[in-house]
């Protein structure tokens, strides 16, 4: 039996999570697990089999597992090794993102047998408007290697079986919240129906300094050479180009980001079942 674990992180944020878990995992089970990153590439000569375990994290963008993530999964043959899915959403709610992530693990050739919700810094989080910052934190990555201790005991008394990832139930935010939130997204889309606006990172010239750190750090490499624009045909708005900007010269204006803030400032927690 070997342990793998994947992860399409662009913020880091999901990967964070996934060696916490990882760390539960290889305190009991005293192994080394074997980690794959996808946030750049696709999963190249994996040759799965059936006692094989894999454990893979990825983030919710509205409300479904990111859609590149599972294009950088989607040429593993599972051979019906076991696997975890782990969703790290912004809060606000993890919808059909568990459910959607399993099943298209299963469609490619995986029994599921476990699967989480952790909750991790919105990528729209700003100072201005704060969306679940500074998490994964301390009680986050706690939870995470409690999981991981979880996981490794089911491994260890051959009790890791399928399990239906619908059973997943999200911690239920306040009326108001939701109604606030859906008030506001129908008005958005009334308004992008009728004057549509492509949302993409900025630059502020004055403090840019052509590090390019932006450009590394892009998944889709949607960012033009000169570091000014982005390809709003590959831009997925993870902000990783934001957050790592080291003069702090890249902003994205998203108008979910004073909602989400405003109506989902509570705390969440993890959630999983196996």
């Amino acid at each position: 039996m070997s342990i793998y674990s994947f992860s399409f992180s662009p913020t880091g944020t999901s990967a964070k999570i996934l060696r916490g878990i990882i760390e539960g995992i290889s305190d009991v089970l005293n192994t080394a697990v074997i980690h794959g990153d996808l946030t750049f590439r696709a999963v190249e000569d994996i040759v799965l089999t059936s006692g094989d375990i894999v454990i893979v994290a990825a983030p919710v963008y509205g409300g479904q597992i990111a859609p590149i993530a599972k294009q950088r999964l989607k040429e593993i043959n599972g051979n019906n090794a076991k696997c975890i899915v782990v969703a790290v959403y912004g809060n606000r709610a993890f919808e059909n993102a568990v459910v959607d992530f399993a099943s298209f693990m299963s469609d490619c050739g995986f029994l599921v047998c476990g699967a989480a919700a952790f909750v991790g810094e919105h990528s729209y989080s700003t100072a201005d408007t704060p969306i679940a910052a500074g998490r994964p934190d301390s009680q986050d990555m706690a939870d995470a290697r409690t999981f991981g201790e979880a996981i490794a005991l089911k491994i260890r008394t051959d009790q890791l079986h399928e399990v239906s990832a619908s059973s997943l139930t999200d911690e239920p935010s306040p009326a108001e919240s939701i109604v606030n939130f859906r008030n506001f997204v129908a008005g958005y889309r009334q308004q992008q129906s009728e004057t549509p606006v492509a949302y993409l990172p900025q630059v502020d010239t004055s403090l840019c300094d052509d590090c390019g750190s932006c450009y590394d750090a892009c998944p889709t490499e949607a960012i033009t050479p000169d570091f000014r624009d982005a390809d709003p045909s590959r831009c997925i708005k993870c902000c990783a180009c934001v957050k790592i900007c080291p003069q702090g010269a890249r902003r994205f204006h998203s108008p979910f980001a004073k909602t989400l803030s405003e109506n989902f400032n509570f705390r969440k927690s993890p959630r999983w079942i196996l």
